[in-house]
């Protein structure tokens, strides 16, 4: 199930090797270039872009490659790692911007003055993956009654019922 599309050769070595650890998958130029784009944007229309490759491609080699999903699952994976540590960086220690005032840049004696800006939203994110505590509780209640031993008594008496008839038939 690893065939490579018509006219292009595979190459055993990764583009990607070096960065994800892809050492033993066999690749097409367009998909090594593809997935080096992928990991680049993380976005698969402008890794088709960039890479000249027709976006319906990508979904083939899907399909088609089980080396090919491989290696686009461990890039997907590192760009979820990337945005992990962007969410932290940005949670925990905010982003440096520029202080504008009527669109031009604000300067404190010869310097340009910057502020730093958190984001709650990524923080609250961060503390419920690594604290417990500030995880969502999902509480469900049920309404109505589940009667589970008369179920199972119902249960067992059609099922001696049915053996009763097959005893009778083999008897009678």
């Amino acid at each position: 199930m690893n065939e490579q599309p018509k006219g292009e050769k595979p190459s055993k070595k990764s583009a990607l090797a070096g960065v994800n650890g892809l050492n033993d998958v066999t690749l097409t130029p367009k998909q090594r270039s593809f997935l080096t784009a992928y990991a680049l944007s993380g976005r698969i229309g402008r890794a088709a872009q960039t890479a000249k490759v027709n976006r319906q491609s990508h979904h083939i080699w899907l399909k088609e490659s089980s080396d090919y999903l491989r290696a686009f699952t461990h890039t997907s994976e590192l760009i979820g790692s990337m945005a992990e540590d962007a969410a932290v960086e940005r949670g925990i220690f905010g982003i440096k911007r520029l202080v504008l005032h009527q669109g031009k840049p604000v300067k404190v004696g010869a310097k340009y003055h910057y502020e730093i800006e958190h984001s709650d939203a990524l923080l609250l994110a961060v503390l419920r993956k690594f604290k417990p505590e500030y995880r969502e509780r999902v509480l469900q209640e049920h309404s109505g009654s589940i009667n589970l031993v008369e179920r199972l008594e119902a249960a067992r008496a059609r099922l001696l019922a049915i053996r009763r008839e097959e005893d009778e038939k083999k008897t009678g």
